[in-house]
C-alpha cells in the first residue's frame, strides 16, 4: 500500500504575528476530503497538520521524511505559495522521489503561472479534487499519459500541459464525508471572540451545506474552485455529519461554513429542526455567514431556536456606489434590515468589510466606516481589499499594468495594502483601517454593550491582548 501524505504548511506564525491567538484554526476541510477519497482506493494516508500542531517548517518536513510517503500534497492559498514552493524545494532535497500534487484556489486559477514559476510542484489539480484524484492516482500508478484527465495541470517534455477544466460535481451525494478520523479536535478553534459566550472556542465541528456561492463580488476568486451558482449536500449528509461531530467527537463549536447559509430556506428549516429533535440547540454554540439579501424574520427566528448564536454578514462598504462596482448586489437599506432582523432574532451580528476597493476613496471609506458604526453588531472585521488571482479584480489589475506584489504580499494581516487607485497609497489604508478599529472597538456604548451582554472576564481580557498585540504589530511596522 503506498503512502500519501496530505498536509498543511505552516503558514500561520508568518501571517498572523502576534493576532495568531485571535484567529480560528479551521478544519483542513481540503484535504480531508481528498484524505477520504485516497483512502477509499487504496492508499495509506496521513494528515499533517502543521499550523493546528504549532510544528516549524523544519519540524515539519523532519516528520514527513520520517514516514517516507510516496506522495504529498496540500491545498494552497495565494498568500503562502512561496511558503509552500520553498517547503517542497527542502522535502525534495531529503527525498528526491517523492510526489508533489497540489489544489486549491491559487492553483485552480493560475495553474501554469504556478508551475512555472514553482519547479518542485509537480501536478496541479483545478478545482474540485474529489473526481479527479479518484482518476489520476490509478494513472501515475501505471505511469500513462495524462492528457485526458480533466482538471489537472503538468509537465510534459520541459512544457506545461494545462488539461480540460473538469466541471464541479453535478451530485453532491456522491461525494464522500471527509476522513475526520485522520485529525485531533481537540487542535482546532472558532475565532477569539467566540469565548465572549460561554468562555469556549473549542473542539470545532465544520460542515457545508453545499459548494458554491450565488455572489458574483468583483474581489472573490472562490468560484476558480467551485465554478460559478450553487450546489447542496442532502440533508441526510448534513444530519450525518452533525451526529458524528457532535457523538463521536464531541464538538462545543460548530460552524456552517457555507458563505451564505442563508440562501437555500428549505435546507435551513430541515437543519434547525433537526438540531432542536437531536437537543443539539443545547449543546452547541453554532455560527453561520450569510448574505444580507437572503434573511428571513421567520428563519432567523427558527436559527436562533435551533442553538444558532453567531450570524457573520459579508457587508464590505457603506458606499452604495462602491457596492454597485464592485457587484456586490445588495443595497444599504437591505443592510440596515437584515442586521435589524438578526437583532431582533437575538442572534449575534458580526459585519466583514473591506476598505480600498476600486474607485475607493477617502470618503467613500469613511462612508464605512460609519455605517458600521452606527449598526447594531457584536463585532466587526476590516479588511482591506486584495486582488487575488482568479477574481475580476486581479485580472483587472493585469489589463490596467497596476503593480502588484509577489504572492506573499497578498496576506490579509500583517502586509502592506495593494493600492487599488492612485488616489489611496499605502499610507492612506494603512491609516484607514487603523481609523476602522479604532472607531469602532473604542467607542464606549460598544465596550459597556460587550460588558453587559457577554461574559465581561472574557471581554476584557480580548479587548487588553488585542491592544498590546496591535502595539507590538505597529512596533514591528506591520499595522
Amino acid at each position: 500500500m503506498k503512502k500519501f501524505i496530505l498536509v498543511n504548511i505552516p503558514s500561520a506564525e508568518d501571517a498572523y504575528h502576534n493576532f495568531s491567538d485571535f484567529v480560528a484554526i479551521p478544519l483542513p476541510i481540503g484535504i480531508l476530503t481528498i484524505a477520504s477519497v485516497l483512502e477509499k482506493i487504496g492508499y495509506d494516508v496521513k494528515i499533517l497538520d502543521a499550523d493546528a500542531e504549532n510544528l516549524s517548517a523544519e519540524q515539519t518536513l523532519d516528520r514527513i521524511v520520517q514516514e517516507t510517503p510516496d506522495y504529498v500534497g496540500s491545498t494552497t492559498m495565494t498568500a503562502p505559495m512561496n511558503i509552500t514552493g520553498n517547503f517542497y524545494s527542502q522535502l525534495k532535497k531529503r527525498l528526491p522521489g517523492v510526489m508533489v500534487i497540489v489544489g486549491g484556489v491559487h492553483v485552480s486559477a493560475v495553474p501554469e503561472l504556478t508551475l512555472k514559476q514553482f519547479a518542485e510542484i509537480d501536478i496541479c489539480v483545478i478545482g474540485e479534487g474529489d473526481e479527479t484524484i479518484e482518476e489520476l492516482m490509478p494513472a501515475l500508478e501505471k505511469n500513462s499519459e495524462l492528457e485526458s484527465i480533466k482538471g489537472i495541470a503538468f509537465r510534459k517534455n520541459d512544457l506545461v500541459i494545462v488539461t480540460v477544466r473538469r466541471p464541479p460535481v453535478k451530485n453532491l451525494e456522491k461525494t464522500l464525508i471527509p476522513a475526520y478520523h485522520l485529525i485531533k479536535f481537540e487542535l482546532y478553534r472558532s475565532y477569539g471572540w467566540n469565548k465572549w459566550v460561554n468562555g469556549y472556542r473549542a473542539p470545532l465541528g465544520v460542515v457545508f451545506t453545499g459548494r458554491g456561492c450565488i455572489g458574483k463580488c468583483n474581489f472573490c476568486a472562490a468560484h476558480s474552485v467551485f465554478g460559478r451558482g450553487i450546489r447542496f449536500f442532502p440533508i441526510d449528509r448534513i444530519k450525518s455529519e452533525i451526529d458524528l461531530f457532535v457523538n463521536t467527537y464531541k464538538i462545543r463549536v460548530l460552524y456552517f461554513q457555507d458563505d451564505t447559509f442563508t440562501v437555500n430556506r428549505k435546507l435551513v428549516h430541515q437543519i434547525c429542526d433537526y438540531l432542536i429533535e437531536k437537543k443539539y440547540n443545547h449543546r452547541l454554540e453554532i455560527m453561520v455567514s450569510s448574505r444580507v439579501d437572503t434573511v428571513h424574520t421567520p428563519t432567523l427566528k427558527k436559527m436562533r431556536q435551533a442553538g444558532i448564536r453567531w450570524i457573520c454578514f459579508g457587508v464590505e462598504s457603506g458606499n452604495q456606489r462602491i457596492l454597485d462596482s464592485i457587484s456586490k448586489g445588495i443595497t444599504i437599506e437591505q443592510i440596515k434590515n437584515a442586521f435589524h432582523k438578526a437583532n431582533d432574532a437575538g442572534l449575534y451580528v458580526a459585519g466583514n468589510y473591506m476598505i480600498g476597493h476600486l474607485g475607493e476613496t477617502w470618503e467613500t471609506a469613511m462612508d464605512t466606516i460609519q455605517l458600521a458604526c452606527k449598526l447594531k453588531q457584536d463585532y466587526a472585521s476590516f479588511a482591506i481589499a486584495l486582488p487575488f488571482p482568479g477574481s475580476e479584480l486581479y485580472e483587472y489589475c493585469l489589463r490596467n499594468d497596476i503593480d502588484l506584489p509577489p504572492w506573499n504580499g497578498f496576506g490579509s494581516v500583517n502586509t502592506p495594502p495593494i493600492p487599488l487607485n492612485t488616489s489611496l497609497g499605502i499610507d492612506d489604508l494603512t491609516r484607514l483601517r487603523s481609523i476602522a478599529v479604532n472607531s469602532f472597538f473604542k467607542r464606549p456604548s460598544y465596550i459597556f454593550r460587550m460588558l453587559k451582554k457577554f461574559n465581561a472576564h472574557a471581554v476584557v481580557t480580548d479587548f487588553l491582548k488585542m491592544y498590546f498585540a496591535i502595539q507590538k504589530e505597529k512596533k514591528a511596522g506591520r499595522f
